[in-house]
């Protein structure tokens, strides 16, 4: 009979035999907010922005703004207001491209320092998916709904890994480490559809 004290737990992270990782420690991560408001998709300068920032491999993540637009001359402004939120650890990256883009105002910084909200954790942590899923694209995989998939390499329809798609969830461990899930899947070959 095993003693209880030699049984692992499962309460702590180096106990656990899983599909769990642990992607980065939170403390002195710093963010830049940054927003537009813009009556269209094609001269918006907060997807501008995250372009560039995506092209300088800068961790960055957009959003609609909750805020209502605000008022010019007594009336309301017209179009979306958007948010671009950048985040960072160490030194700042050069964002003086990003920052001095037409028509993008400051609304503000932070740091671990002062503490971490839940929106900054749910931003940070849909750029850290971002990212992901980036690296993921680069390697032939296709999104469909919340899993990444593989379809079939005509060349090699015998190859195993294609058969198998990957889901990822993000959490906090602890107080500063950012974890995630990976859960993985079996599913039927999927082929590209051509003309």
């Amino acid at each position: 009979m095993a003693n209880s004290s030699t049984v692992a737990n499962g309460a702590r992270l180096d106990d656990c035999h899983s599909s769990v990782f642990s992607l980065a420690d939170l403390s002195g991560i710093k963010w830049h907010r940054y927003s537009s408001i813009s009556p269209g998709l094609a001269d918006d300068p907060v997807l501008a922005a995250f372009t560039k920032c995506l092209a300088l491999d800068i961790l960055a993540v957009w959003r609609k703004s909750s805020k209502k637009s605000p008022m010019q001359h007594g009336l309301p402004q017209e179009g979306i207001e958007r948010e671009l939120w950048i985040f960072w650890w160490g030194e700042e990256p050069n964002i003086d491209e990003i920052s001095q883009q037409r028509g993008l105002n400051d609304i503000g910084r932070g740091s671990w320092d002062e503490g971490l909200t839940y929106e900054c954790r749910t931003l940070l942590f849909k750029a850290i998916h971002n990212l992901v899923e980036r690296c993921l694209l680069n390697e032939n995989f296709v999104r469909i709904g919340r899993w990444f998939v593989k379809p079939l390499n005509k060349d090699n329809e015998e190859d195993i890994s294609d058969r198998f798609s990957f889901s990822f969830s993000f959490f906090l461990h602890g107080e500063s480490y950012v974890c995630t899930t990976i859960e993985i899947a079996k599913h039927q070959p999927l082929e590209r559809l051509t003309y």
